[in-house]
């Protein structure tokens, strides 16, 4: 099961890397796609990451998951954990809704980070499989360098455009 889950979760890193402005030049898509349809295909691609990730809250509850034999989750921390759930699907939402490139990412980077400390924070109690952290945390690491990549190019080319219009 966990190599599955390795496999599928390499190649779903593959759209963030492969939409950062750097990816796109070094695969000579210049004249294919524009900066700014990479980052929105990223950007929509990073909500629905995002949101993915609260599912596996809300699953995990709905069955009251725990790898921890003989541990009944109270019904409080049930809530906390449908409560947590839905948050990355919010943030996701505000990512999408941000007025920049800049913003948007930054949310994305945002949430993507809570996500791994929340998920932290459940693996050390017993509600995820070992191996399912590490791999976690690389495909983090994956997403939100990919963003940071995109964001410093929306920075950059909104400093260039205000260079412009002086």
């Amino acid at each position: 099961m966990a190599r599955a889950a390795h496999a599928l979760g390499a190649l779903g890193a593959v759209p963030f890397v492969g939409l950062t402005p750097q990816a796109r030049d070094a695969l000579g898509l210049r004249a294919v796609a524009s900066g700014e349809t990479c980052a929105r295909a990223q950007i929509a691609y990073g909500a629905t990451i995002l949101s993915f990730l609260g599912g596996i809250h809300w699953g995990l509850a709905a069955v009251k998951h725990t790898v921890v034999k003989h541990w009944n989750p109270t019904p409080a921390q049930l809530a906390a954990r449908y409560a947590w759930s839905v948050t990355p699907s919010l943030l996701a939402w505000a990512a999408l809704s941000a007025p920049s490139e800049v913003a948007a990412c930054g949310t994305l980077m945002g949430g993507l980070l809570a996500c791994a400390g929340v998920d932290t924070v459940y693996a050390r109690a017993g509600g995820y499989p070992r191996w399912l952290l590490p791999m976690r945390y690389g495909l983090t690491a994956a997403a939100t360098l990919s963003l940071a990549a995109t964001a410093f190019r929306g920075a950059d080319e909104g400093e260039r455009s205000k260079s412009k219009r002086r």
